[in-house]
């Protein structure tokens, strides 16, 4: 399979498995790589959760906006050219505002919960959304059942966003739950398009494994569905130089009693990958990888801009096809 700028001149499909903001970039790359059409991106809800009486789905949304070429990129979550009245209006009525949401940030979580109240599933008002934003990817939540990222630490258990964005990922996470996991199923969409016969790659953006990719996977029967796929399932680390790109990685790695290494965390997800980007400025580490059975290239993993997101993907999508190759 061969892929192109803009298009692909295969008859394939790609998908990739995300978290937000990081995930967003690459998601960027790949749809310069791969027709539009042609890709999904199965998205992490572990992180939605009730803010204001909202429902708000941070990573579909950095997904959708980044796509739909609305993200802030400065800030690196929500929309760009944003105003702010609404909290500051809250602000000036006594509540306490941790959880910031622009005013058109608030209009898309608004519409999402009076769409959710009225009985739609969270797919389908995903597909909406990125219809009425002129993006052609498919955005697809992991499940439409809730499932809630919840993190436990020295002295309680925090949702999320409390850790998150109110704490600072400051408390120690000793445990990593996902409230719901165990009822929740993936999507008909995302077990449609795990089994199409046109399927060519996956590719696991260089999201945070524990906080982004350990949800997706803790629905039953996801694991099973990637597996079963029959095509390369390729990761990107989120680690350069000893150090994650953003976020809590590197922290949650050392708690948790792995290296901060490329290594190190493709070895949280077992045999999920038959390959994996290391960055060019780390070491190769021959000896770790000959362990884990799978193969290892470098490249720049440092997405700065589109050209370098696309350059990531294809180098992606590259070693998808050299492993699709050689099996």
């Amino acid at each position: 399979m061969t892929f192109v700028n803009g298009a692909s001149d295969m008859a394939g499909k790609v998908i990739a498995i995300s978290g937000g903001v990081g995930g967003a970039r690459l998601s960027a790359g790949l749809a310069e790589c791969v027709a539009e059409r042609d890709l999904s991106i199965i998205v992490n809800t572990g992180d939605d959760s009730h803010h204001f009486g909202l429902m708000v789905c941070p990573d579909l949304d950095s997904q959708m906006y980044m796509l739909a070429g609305l993200n802030d990129e400065d800030r690196g979550w929500g929309q760009r050219d944003e105003s702010w009245r609404t909290m500051e209006m809250m602000r000036t009525l006594g509540e306490d505002v941790w959880f910031n949401l622009g005013d058109r940030d608030m209009g898309v979580n608004l519409a999402r919960t009076v769409r959710l109240a009225g009985g739609a599933r969270l797919t389908e008002i995903t597909a909406g959304f990125a219809h009425s934003l002129g993006v052609d990817v498919r955005l697809l939540p992991m499940t439409d059942d809730p499932v809630s990222t919840r993190i436990r630490s020295d002295d309680r258990i925090y949702a999320f966003h409390e850790w998150f964005v109110q704490a600072r990922c400051a408390p120690p996470a000793h445990e990593i739950l996902f409230d719901g996991a165990e009822a929740a199923r993936p999507t008909p969409e995302v077990l449609a398009a795990l089994a199409d016969p046109k399927l060519e790659a996956i590719i696991v953006a260089p999201s945070n494994p524990y906080l982004s990719i350990a949800p997706i996977l803790a629905v039953p029967g996801m694991a099973e569905a990637l597996r079963g796929a029959g095509v390369p399932i390729v990761g990107i680390t989120p680690i350069v130089g000893g150090a994650a790109i953003k976020g809590p990685t590197a922290d949650m790695l050392r708690t948790f009693g792995r290296p901060v290494t490329a290594a190190g965390v493709a070895a949280i997800h077992g045999d999920l990958f038959d390959g994996y980007l290391c960055d060019k400025r780390d070491p190769h580490e021959p000896d770790a990888w000959a362990a884990l059975g799978i193969t290892a290239r470098q490249t720049d993993t440092m997405m700065v801009d589109l050209p370098a997101r696309t350059r990531l993907a294809r180098a992606a999508l590259d070693l998808a096809a050299e492993l699709k190759g050689a099996g």
